[in-house]
């Protein structure tokens, strides 16, 4: 039954998971291609994220 719930839970956060580990490995990509565009990734990646997020909170009603 626990099993059940976990992967549940697992397939409801499905997307996101892939997401974050795409982003992962494009950061770590373009650090083995060059350090600074690796920086230029990840900011990129953190913006992203953080505009994705904002965007969930105000279709779900929430944050004011």
């Amino acid at each position: 039954m626990i099993f059940k719930t976990i992967f549940k839970a697992f397939w409801h956060y499905f997307d996101a998971i892939c997401f974050v580990l795409a982003l992962v490995f494009v950061n770590i990509g373009a650090f083995l291609i060059l350090n600074k565009i690796a920086f230029i990734t990840v900011g990129l990646s953190l913006a992203l994220i953080g505009w994705l997020s904002e965007i969930a909170i105000d279709s779900k009603g929430g944050g004011k």
